[in-house]
């Protein structure tokens, strides 16, 4: 019965709507307007811990990179083409992003971690030793 009553109209979020399906085309598909999953950023004593919500993508479907300390975090996945919706409420999904964190501190390349479970990402990014110096000698 409660689909019978209309909701009441909240323009913004109808704006919202609006602006996220006309962005939604692969030509758009990186641009600032473009839908993108959150992300939250944490940080310990040890590392810097980000975790994202990517509900209904594959391990394959996700590519992660670090470059000069800049976390990317990219993912694709492929809408099944020429289905008949009676109603279509999750239109507005990701199903293309790229995210881009820099990170404030250096980072332990070779003991990054990243885990995928049930629609989550969780990247570790351990810290690089603070007490790691170089002593140069003088000639």
């Amino acid at each position: 019965m409660r689909f019978l009553v209309p909701r009441p109209m909240d323009i913004w979020t109808e704006m919202d709507e609006f602006f996220n399906r006309a962005f939604q085309f692969p030509a758009f598909a990186f641009a600032p307007f473009a839908l993108t999953p959150p992300v939250d950023v944490e940080e310990t004593d040890e590392a810097y811990i980000v975790t994202a919500e990517l509900p209904g993508f594959d391990k394959k479907d996700i590519e992660i990179e670090l470059r000069n300390n800049v976390l990317i975090i990219k993912g694709e996945r492929v809408q099944n083409e020429g289905r008949r919706f009676l109603r279509r409420e999750r239109a507005s999904s990701v199903t293309r992003f790229e995210r881009r964190i820099q990170l404030p501190g250096e980072i332990a390349h070779d003991r990054v971690t990243a885990e995928f479970n049930k629609g989550e990402l969780v990247i570790t990014l351990p810290k690089a030793d603070a007490e790691r110096r170089w002593r140069i000698a003088l000639n």
